[in-house]
């Protein structure tokens, strides 16, 4: 940890710019419009290296997370040079989670979290717009027979956090107590406090999502 109250000493790899993109929760539509931003800003004001970070939160909530999980598919495999890492949200997990067992921790909620405008946009619906309890096993069975083959190698894919120079990218943040190379995955994608209220400058700029 850095011995300093504040501290603005932190750098990127000469020649980098790094393009961080928040939580999409199934708005596709905004996905796009920051796509095209970051191209217009590529065209004014060309960098050596471009790397995109994406920060997790794929889904639910929005009208459209099949859509996302499609665009963010086709911009990982364009060769156009520029890089690009996918990092996993609680709500991303939670998907998975409730394909591969709706009755765990994650997965018995993940339809309060947003999942149920997940599950509409892949067709899925009930008769009375929330699924009976009796229907959950149901559904994740809809679902697993949905969901393309490569959105979930996609989805199983995705990427803890990344550090950059002195940058550390994760869905959540960390726990400030512990050295970066020993956080939990739990807390990668999950975690509140205390790192939202630390006090004292940690040893990498911690870029996140998950809290607004």
């Amino acid at each position: 940890m850095v011995d300093k109250i504040h501290t603005t000493d932190y750098h990127l790899p000469e020649g980098l710019r790094v393009y961080a993109i928040g939580d999409i929760h199934g708005h596709l539509d905004l996905l796009d419009k920051l796509h095209e931003q970051i191209s217009f800003d590529l065209i004014e004001n060309p960098p050596e290296s471009v790397h995109i970070i994406y920060l997790g939160d794929f889904v639910d909530r929005g009208p459209d997370s099949n859509g996302v999980l499609n665009r963010l598919i086709e911009r990982k495999n364009r060769g156009d040079g520029v890089a690009k890492t996918f990092i996993l949200g609680n709500h991303d997990q939670g998907m998975l989670d409730f394909i591969n067992n709706p009755e765990s921790a994650n997965g018995s909620i993940w339809l309060d979290w947003g999942g149920l405008e997940t599950l509409k946009s892949y067709g899925i619906t009930f008769e009375n717009d929330l699924p009976l309890p009796a229907e959950k096993e149901q559904a994740s069975l809809a679902l697993r027979e949905k969901i393309p083959p490569e959105q979930m190698e996609f989805l199983t894919s995705l990427t803890p956090a990344v550090e950059i120079g002195d940058y550390f990218f994760a869905h959540a943040g960390i726990d400030p107590t512990k050295p970066i190379q020993k956080q939990d995955l739990q807390d990668l994608y999950f975690i509140r406090e205390p790192f939202l209220s630390w006090p004292n400058a940690l040893s990498h700029m911690i870029i996140h999502g998950h809290t607004k």
